[in-house]
């Protein structure tokens, strides 16, 4: 190869070069459009997920303690003795999909 086509050769290569990073450029900055930085519609986004930036509470700690009065008694549901009513579910004998027995 003489110095003249080398020449020639890196002046071309070099022309290519700088074709390909301005596409990559662009590629890279279409890349980064979504709905919240372009006027795409949120369902163009895909399936993406957005990262959470905050991860706590805008919120400030409140002074006064969470949670009930002092000495206020809590109110429970306790089991009783004798129920108004009881209801009796049945159990199958076999599976309602395979009807392969179930005990």
């Amino acid at each position: 190869m003489s110095p003249e086509e080398k020449d020639q050769k890196i002046e071309r290569l070099e022309q290519e070069n700088q074709a390909l990073r301005q596409k990559i450029a662009e590629l890279e900055r279409r890349l980064g459009l979504d709905s919240q930085t372009s006027s795409k519609p949120p369902s163009s986004d895909g399936l993406k997920k957005k990262s959470k930036i905050r991860t706590q509470s805008l919120r400030e700690k409140g002074k006064r303690p969470s949670g009930g009065q002092l000495g206020h008694p809590g109110q429970t549901l306790e089991q009783v003795l004798q129920p108004d009513k009881i209801v009796k579910h049945p159990t199958p004998c076999s599976c309602p999909g395979c009807g392969c027995d179930v005990s």
